[in-house]
């Protein structure tokens, strides 16, 4: 279970992961030493994923972000895990998940230009044989991209 203590941490974490228990300490008016122990305890309970910068798209090339629809040619799971399996080898492909509604799979994906989108929409994503159909939109605006999740549900 989780105190206010532990969720002021991890609220803390979203915003600035590479915190310290100094500095910590001094965001949440706890000594360093139960932060620590804190901290250590939250990444061993597996309450934290990982530790990741964000990277600026623009600076690296990246010039376009898109989310891809697909329908399933086939709901197997032999065709799931061969699907799964090829877009994991895919860096372009950002996020994969499984939905409900019309739609069967959903990908964020973030490629140089329009040519190399088209080349990874049409040759790995269509070309996969199982995949039906995707319906594709482009990412003209990002107005808000976190990840941040909302803690205020962590204390019941």
């Amino acid at each position: 279970m989780l105190d206010s203590y532990d969720v002021k941490i991890l609220s803390a974490w979203q915003e600035r992961g590479d915190l310290g228990p100094v500095e910590m300490a001094e965001l949440i008016s706890l000594s360093p030493s139960q932060c620590s122990r804190r901290m250590q305890r939250l990444r061993k309970e597996g309450y934290t994923q990982a530790v990741r910068v964000v990277v600026d798209p623009a600076k690296v090339g990246i010039g376009i972000t898109a989310y891809v629809l697909l329908t399933m040619a086939s709901h197997s799971p032999e065709a799931g895990e061969a699907f799964r399996k090829r877009i994991l080898e895919l860096d372009e492909i950002l996020e994969c998940q499984k939905l409900t509604g019309a739609a069967d799979m959903i990908l964020k994906v973030a490629t140089r230009d329009l040519s190399t989108f088209n080349r990874l929409l049409s040759h790995e994503i269509l070309g996969s044989p199982e995949v039906s159909t995707a319906q594709s939109s482009i990412i003209l605006e990002n107005s808000k991209s976190t990840t941040s999740l909302p803690l205020r549900y962590a204390l019941g």
